[in-house]
């Protein structure tokens, strides 16, 4: 359940950034050349309340994605109390393609005015998009990114909340040791953002060696494997790098094996402050990637639907297609280290992205459940000004 403190307390110290998810070596806040092109949302509405809108999840294997789910239901009920919507539906599955495909189809079936799409790959759901857009239903990709054209993405930018964590374990190990790397689920665009960003930054570092990496697939449960293994097959791991919500399976396989962990990234969930706090020798870092951007995709889908226009120069490149300026990115809201250092090197380029303490991270946490993520998201006020 979202938390009315947690929320009150964001709500005066959330804001997002606006960043391209590349490369260091791609700008794609500008256009490269005539090629890349601006994609305007392929429906409009000449109504400005009553819409149905659906939301279609490719992925439920972990609390990040139901406190998503969540904070889209939250919002949504809120528009839905102002008849803003007359309805709105969740579906969810479990990296099924088929079964999303099936789900999204029921959806356009059903008569929505709009679908938000987490999709299973950037890749699978093409033709559920393109009948969608023949029907005139606006689709919206959220959270994990996708290139279609007609469509527009409003997601957390992965390569720059994996670009932190990464620059950070190669700090705190001066530039060498030998690493192990734990990945989310494959495949997902997220996931190979993710690991993009890890590959660019290590290769600044040619003196950290990857000794092994595998995917967690998200899990607490999985990553507890593979660490378990790792521990089992190499005799010095200098530091993990890993992705989000598997940070205690990391600690459990260290605990288990009687060892402690050295270096790693972590979490970002109540649970795991709280871990960490108990904890004085472990090295880490918490960077939030808020389940609720799918609150700020909802308020652009609604104002897509009753026909405002995004602002071009906020639109920046798709981090999966260069050539399509179809974009709002939102840089990670929080990272949490030991001392908060605003001006640590792993903070450059960040736009609105608020340094804190772990003493912080645990105040703004205190009434929340243990697994809540800390979370966050744009303010209406801020929403409408994307918009012409």
């Amino acid at each position: 359940m979202k938390k009315k403190v947690l929320a009150v307390l964001l709500a005066g110290l959330m804001v997002f950034g606006l960043a391209a998810c590349s490369s260091p070596e791609k700008k794609t806040d500008e256009p490269k050349d005539d090629a890349q092109k601006t994609e305007e949302p392929a429906a409009k509405s000449d109504k400005d309340s009553g819409f149905v809108v659906g939301f279609s999840n490719g992925y439920w294997g972990n609390t990040w994605r139901a406190q998503m789910v969540e904070d889209f239901e939250n919002r949504a009920k809120e528009y839905k109390a102002d008849g803003v919507l007359s309805d709105y539906m969740v579906s969810n599955t479990n990296s099924d393609a088929t079964e999303q495909l099936n789900q999204i189809n029921a959806m356009i079936d059903a008569g929505v005015d709009a679908i938000m799409i987490d999709a299973v790959s950037p890749t699978t759901i093409k033709s559920a998009v393109e009948k969608a857009q023949k029907k005139g239903i606006l689709v919206v990709i959220a959270n994990d990114p996708a290139a279609y054209e007609g469509t527009i993405c409003v997601c957390g930018n992965n390569y720059s909340w994996q670009k932190i964590q990464a620059v950070w374990m190669a700090e705190q190990l001066n530039g060498k040791g030998d690493i192990v790397e734990i990945s989310g689920v494959s495949g997902n665009a997220a996931d190979t953002l993710r690991v993009q960003a890890n590959k660019d930054v290590l290769a600044d570092y040619p003196d950290i060696k990857i000794l092994g990496s595998a995917p967690g697939n998200w899990s607490e449960t999985d990553a507890q494997s593979v660490m378990t293994t790792f521990l089992s097959s190499y005799d010095n791991i200098d530091a993990v790098l890993a992705q989000d919500v598997m940070g205690e399976g990391i600690i459990k396989a260290y605990e288990n094996a009687g060892k402690e962990p050295k270096i790693m990234t972590g979490d970002y969930t109540k649970s795991f402050f709280t871990k960490w706090s108990t904890m004085p020798d472990l090295t880490t870092i918490g960077v939030s990637y808020a389940p609720g951007s799918a609150v700020t995709a909802l308020d652009v889908t609604v104002r897509l639907l009753q026909g405002k226009t995004v602002k071009e120069d906020l639109l920046v490149a798709n981090p999966m297609d260069e050539n399509m300026v179809n974009s709002i990115m939102l840089d990670p809201p929080y990272v949490v280290t030991k001392d908060g250092d605003q001006n640590a090197v792993w903070m450059e380029g960040l736009n609105g992205t608020k340094a804190i303490t772990l003493e912080e991270a645990v105040d703004l946490l205190k009434d929340s459940a243990d697994t809540a993520a800390l979370d966050g998201w744009l303010t209406q006020e801020e929403v409408d000004q994307f918009f012409e």
